[in-house]
């Protein structure tokens, strides 16, 4: 805004305006002058020559411009009066006149600041959906009040849950998915308090929705949808129209979120369909919902679901050595796959038709070697983490191709099973020599589950070990740090894991017993999570999400590994439960 002390020196002099009098301006070696005939000193004065006025007048008014006025002369007499305090408040008071005649001028435009205002709130909103935004939500959690609902199902071991607030689902091997409503906390929900060492329970309990089973028939179809095989992976889509499932039968089967029913049937790929993950939502239109899913025949595909007519199969990518086990969503057209014993995570573009491979081979530092890969969770914009069997947690920048952090043993190690158990010897000096030549290792607990809050700091992993692992990720988003468990009030440093004198996780750590496990009971296969946050209103009165209520989080537990039957559980349980972590109250 242009104002009295930014203009140039040639600009700030005051021009002579109509309204002042009109005194003559006294010049040098004149003492009488007046105008139009008018008498001085008592003189009566001589005419002044029209035209000659006219001839001269640009010249006398280039000389009045230059001449002092008396004013200004009077104004730098006070000036050389006035203390140094006065000037700066004389030097205030005229910059504020000064903003003041030119706001009275131009008006003030209102319209102009609510379009700011509007444009800065919604560019807030859009980076918050697309995970730009980085809250820091994992320090106000108190993991320790955490409660939790069990799930009431006659099934095998659960393999996937997938959320859709304020619903969940659930797949199982025996075929079977089941769609469930949420409870919504409340402060008077009865909550049955903790005896028994038992953790406390959250009543009410899921309420079930819908309920499929193998093949779904329809004598008036002309296919008949539905699972043959176990079904080993589940998504949701994020506007709640999809449910997606895959299998061991290679069928990708697209259902309707309503009611279960079956939309559509993919048999494209040639292996396992091993997991499944949609986009985040987008806002532009004719744009719907992007599925990616991947499989053991070592490839990727995408999906468009539109509409009911327009459920189709987009492209395939190519690029792993082994089975794709886990694909995790990191925009649109974006996503982020690991391959199992190939031992790689590959972040996908599929416009760019570009992949970025990163390298989670073990280092000779290592105690215990990674054999395979087996979980990604995204962080978006940039980064993802990975999960792999010998228990390690990685913290991955697609800028990077090595990992920005590794954390040991985030679960702990399961001791040697006595040598009186695996060894057919029944002669006891040979027992004893044998023990004390035993080199084994400690067997790590691979980590079989892991999910993400996006736009947040909360990592949250899973295991056989009976815990559900909070971890926070650092405001510079380089390091993972331990932050409590989940599925019981118990003291969380009990179990949590150690390092021995090394800050960054990677050294050796504390062994894990038997008796160490948590009250889950179960491998723990799947996580799925969102955050409770209060619904409010904006100054333009539009709905917003407001500050964070705590955690939602979902766990599929089962007697048996999701792929595989090398690790049984025969005190676990086949079910899901719920957790729900609230926040801390501020003053404490």
């Amino acid at each position: 805004m242009p104002s009295f002390f930014t203009l140039p020196a040639s600009q700030r002099k005051r021009k002579r305006t109509d309204d002042r009098p009109n005194h003559p301006a006294k010049r040098r070696g004149v003492q009488n002058e007046g105008s139009g005939g008018a008498a001085v000193n008592g003189k009566p004065s001589r005419p002044r020559n029209t035209g000659r006025d006219d001839s001269i007048s640009g010249s006398e008014s280039e000389e009045e411009e230059i001449q002092p006025e008396p004013a200004e002369e009077s104004d730098d007499t006070s000036e050389e009066e006035e203390t140094a305090a006065d000037r700066r408040i004389r030097l205030a008071q005229r910059y504020l006149d000064n903003i003041r005649e030119e706001v009275d001028e131009t008006g003030f435009d209102a319209a102009e600041i609510d379009k700011d205002l509007i444009a800065q709130r919604l560019k807030e909103d859009v980076d918050e959906a697309k995970g730009r935004q980085y809250r820091l939500v994992a320090t106000t959690l108190d993991c320790a009040a955490a409660t939790q609902a069990i799930f009431r199902m006659n099934t095998q071991s659960t393999t996937a849950v997938a959320v859709c607030a304020p619903y969940a689902y659930t797949v199982s091997k025996d075929r079977t998915l089941i769609k469930w409503e949420l409870a919504t906390p409340t402060p008077s929900s009865p909550v049955v308090p903790e005896t028994h060492g038992k953790p406390p329970t959250l009543r009410p309990r899921p309420n079930q929705l819908a309920f499929v089973k193998g093949i779904k028939i329809d004598a008036d179809a002309s296919t008949q949808h539905g699972h043959t095989g176990e079904i080993i992976s589940l998504a949701a889509s994020p506007d709640g129209k999809y449910v997606a499932t895959g299998g061991q039968d290679k069928r990708l089967i697209i259902w309707s979120a309503e009611d279960l029913t079956p939309l559509k049937t993919f048999s494209s790929h040639r292996g396992a369909v091993t997991s499944l993950s949609f986009a985040p939502s987008t806002s532009q239109p004719g744009v719907g919902s992007q599925l990616f899913s991947a499989s053991m025949d070592r490839c990727l595909k995408t999906y468009s679901l539109n509409s009911n007519d327009s459920l189709s199969y987009v492209e395939t990518l190519f690029g792993h050595q082994d089975h794709v086990v886990a694909v995790a969503a990191m925009g649109m057209d974006q996503c982020v796959s690991v391959g199992a014993r190939d031992r790689t995570a590959r972040m996908w573009k599929v416009v760019d038709e570009t992949q970025l491979i990163f390298r989670a081979d073990s280092s000779k530092h290592d105690v215990y070697t990674t054999g395979s890969v087996d979980c990604v969770a995204a962080l978006p914009p940039a980064n993802f983490v990975t999960g792999s069997d010998s228990g390690a947690i990685g913290l991955w920048s697609m800028y990077k191709k090595k990992p920005l952090f590794t954390l040991q043993l985030a679960h702990g190690a399961d001791e040697p099973e006595p040598l009186e158990l695996v060894s057919s010897e029944t002669d006891p000096e040979v027992l004893t020599r044998l023990k004390k030549d035993d080199k084994r290792k400690p067997i790590p607990r691979g980590i079989t589950a892991l999910a993400t809050v996006p736009g947040t700091d909360i990592v949250l992993s899973g295991s056989w070990d009976g815990w559900v692992r909070v971890w926070k990720v650092s405001d510079d988003k380089r390091t993972l740090s331990p932050q409590g468990v989940l599925g019981s009030s118990a003291d969380p440093n009990k179990s949590s894991p150690e390092t021995n004198g090394h800050p960054n996780g990677t050294g050796d750590q504390r062994l894990l017993t038997r008796q160490d496990a948590g009250p889950i009971k179960g491998v723990i296969n799947s996580i799925a999570v969102f955050e409770r946050r209060k619904e409010t209103q904006n100054e333009f009165g539009a709905k917003k999400e407001g500050e964070s209520l705590g955690l939602c989080v979902v766990v599929g537990t089962g007697k048996e590994m999701r792929l595989g039957r090398w690790k049984r559980v025969t005190s676990g349980r086949n079910g899901a439960l719920v957790l729900e972590v609230p926040i801390r109250p501020k003053d404490t």
